[in-house]
């Protein structure tokens, strides 16, 4: 018998929508499939066989909560346990809680999960990196205890300022 852990057929993908912030007209598409680290599968199994050893709300530690932006360009590894270098604006970190108006359901199997930077946030910062974290012990993405990233992945320079808006859509697709 082979692990769960190991074989567990999923995959994700992030879609970066680049907006000019005024007339909300695209500017560019950037997708790529990402890396899906160790870490999920193991929250993945924690949310369908939760057990009561690891805490009665092992579940809800266990579900995909923020979007984390970085600005590092280090390659992505399946054993990656957090950003290369996370990004703050100012002191605090950019980082999308995701709520359930963030999720969107589409066919069997598949989630996005959708995080917006708007025009006056993040303004100056070059993202580089960006991970799809899950809850952890508290239920706010900028407190981290217990949160484990789920997947992580690095994409082209992309420097905020006032004119845009950036879109962050992460799809998890499960299949069999």
């Amino acid at each position: 018998m082979t692990s769960i852990t190991a074989n567990v057929p999923i995959r994700g993908d992030l879609c970066i929508i680049r907006r000019d912030a005024y007339t909300k007209k695209v500017i560019s598409v950037w997708e790529k499939k990402n890396v899906i680290t160790y870490g999920a599968t193991t929250k993945l199994l924690h949310l369908l066989a939760p057990n009561t050893a690891l805490g009665a709300t092992i579940q809800e530690q266990s579900q995909i909560k923020s979007i984390r932006l970085g600005t590092d360009r280090s390659a992505p590894s399946r054993s990656d346990s957090d950003l290369a270098s996370e990004a703050a604006d100012g002191v605090t970190p950019v980082r999308r809680e995701l709520t359930d108006a963030d999720r969107v359901m589409g066919p069997s199997g598949v989630i996005d999960f959708i995080a917006v930077v708007g025009p006056t946030e993040a303004n100056g910062i070059t993202f580089r990196e960006a991970g799809l974290f899950t809850r952890g012990t508290a239920n706010d993405p900028q407190v981290t205890t217990g949160a484990v990233m789920f997947s992580r992945q690095v994409f082209p320079d992309t420097t905020k300022d006032p004119t845009i808006e950036l879109e962050f859509r992460w799809r998890i697709t499960f299949s069999v």
